[in-house]
C-alpha cells in the first residue's frame, strides 16, 4: 500500500514511529522537570509502526509473499508487551500520576497534528478507489482464478479478503491455518496474477483521483511534511519549550 499514489499524502508508519518518539521525549523531559529525575520511559509506549492492515499481507488482493505465510499463517505478528514502569524507581502515588496525566497533555499539545481536512480527504479517496477497484472487470475475473486456484489446492473460499476469518479468531496458529495461508500465496501470485492485477488498477484509479483533487492533495502532502520536520526538531530537543 505504501507505493500507492494516494500514499504520499498522508503520513506513513516512519512519521508515526517519529510520533510516538517524539512524545516519548517530551514525556521524559517534562518528568524530570516535575522531579522525577529517575523515569526513563518505562511504560511508554514503544517506537515501533501501528498494528494496522499492513502487519498482515492478506486482503481483497490476496496473500503476499511466502515467509509470512509459513511463519504466522493469518495472524499478525506477536508484539512484546511494553515493559511496566519500576516501582523501585519511585514510580506510583497521587502526585506521580497527576504529573503523568500533565506531561502527557503537554506532549500532545507540542505535538499537534496536520489539519484534518486534508487526511479526510485522503481516506475518502482510498475508500473511493478501493470501491472501484473492487467492481473492476479485471479483478473479477482475476479473483475468479484465484478461487479456482485455491479449490485446485483443497480450499474453498470465494473472496479472499475472507479466508483469515476463519483462522485468525484462534488463539494457535495450526498446520490447516499455515497450509491454507501457503495455498493462498501461491495462488495470489500463480496464474491468477491477482497482487499485480489488483494493485495495477488502484494505482490507475488512484492517479484518476490525485489529478481531480491535485491542488487539495499538495496542501495535504505539505502539512504531512511539516509535521514530520516538527517531530525531527522536537526529537533532537529542538522545539521542546
Amino acid at each position: 500500500m505504501t507505493g500507492l499514489p494516494l500514499s504520499a499524502y498522508r503520513a506513513d508508519d516512519q512519521i508515526a514511529v517519529k510520533e510516538i518518539k517524539a512524545r516519548n521525549a517530551l514525556i521524559v523531559s517534562c518528568m524530570h522537570t516535575a522531579g522525577y529525575a529517575a523515569f526513563t520511559g518505562d511504560g511508554l509506549q514503544p517506537a515501533q509502526p501501528p498494528d494496522n492492515l499492513t502487519a498482515l499481507p492478506a486482503g481483497p488482493w490476496g496473500y503476499i509473499g511466502p515467509g509470512p505465510a509459513n511463519a504466522q499463517g493469518f495472524h499478525p505478528p506477536r508484539r512484546p508487551a511494553p515493559r511496566a514502569p519500576d516501582a523501585s524507581a519511585g514510580y506510583g502515588g497521587e502526585a506521580y500520576d497527576a504529573a503523568r496525566v500533565d506531561c502527557d497533555r503537554q506532549a500532545a499539545e507540542k505535538i499537534g497534528s496536520p489539519p484534518p481536512k486534508g487526511a479526510d480527504l485522503v481516506g475518502q479517496l482510498f475508500d473511493e478507489s478501493t470501491k472501484a477497484t473492487a467492481q473492476d472487470a479485471r479483478v473479477l475475473a482475476a479473483r475468479k482464478d484465484w478461487a479456482s486456484c485455491m479449490a485446485t489446492a483443497g480450499f474453498e473460499a470465494a473472496v479472499p479478503e475472507e479466508l483469515p476469518k476463519t483462522y485468525e479468531a484462534a488463539p494457535e496458529i495450526t498446520q490447516a491455518e499455515l497450509a491454507a495461508a501457503r495455498a493462498d500465496a501461491d495462488c495470489t501470485t500463480g496464474t491468477s496474477r491477482l497482487a499485480a492485477v489488483y494493485f495495477a488498477v488502484l494505482d490507475g484509479y488512484q492517479r484518476q483521483l490525485v489529478d481531480r483533487n491535485a491542488e487539495a492533495l499538495t496542501a495535504q502532502k505539505e502539512a504531512v511534511r511539516a509535521q514530520d520536520a516538527k517531530l525531527t526538531r522536537l526529537i533532537t530537543g529542538e522545539g521542546k519549550g
